[in-house]
């Protein structure tokens, strides 16, 4: 059996709470706020493992790859480093490298609702 989960006291603007509570009356796939937030701060932690996000909330692109694509714009095989980036993205969605990155993200998504039903459903013992 799982053990009991613990509870964390959390400051928040009243102005941020307005937000989420916002969010969650037009998003039914939240009970509550507490399994809102922490969805989504798995989510946060599991976008900076993977590289997805920097820590300033933007696009992360490893900087060799961004060298690269600089010199390839320099050299005049793309018009700009956007034109580079949207040429790379069409062609992973042609490769269907997109829809595999996106059913591995809803896996682990589904793996974490698992867990958050195990947890519910512990709770309510």
């Amino acid at each position: 059996m799982r053990d009991k989960t613990e509870k964390l006291t959390l400051r928040i603007s009243k102005e941020e709470l307005e937000e989420i509570d916002s969010f969650l009356s037009t998003n039914s796939n939240y009970t509550n706020r507490s399994e809102f937030i922490r969805l989504a701060v798995l989510e946060y932690i599991s976008n900076l493992r993977i590289g997805i996000i920097s820590k300033n909330n933007t696009l992360h692109v490893n900087p060799i790859i961004e060298k690269s694509l600089q010199r390839a714009v320099s050299s005049g095989y793309f018009k700009s480093l956007d034109d580079a980036y949207e040429e790379i993205i069409n062609e992973a969605w042609r490769n269907n490298i997109i829809s595999g990155l996106i059913e591995a993200k809803h896996k682990e998504i589904e793996k974490i609702e698992k867990t958050l039903e195990g947890e519910k459903k512990y709770d309510e013992l």
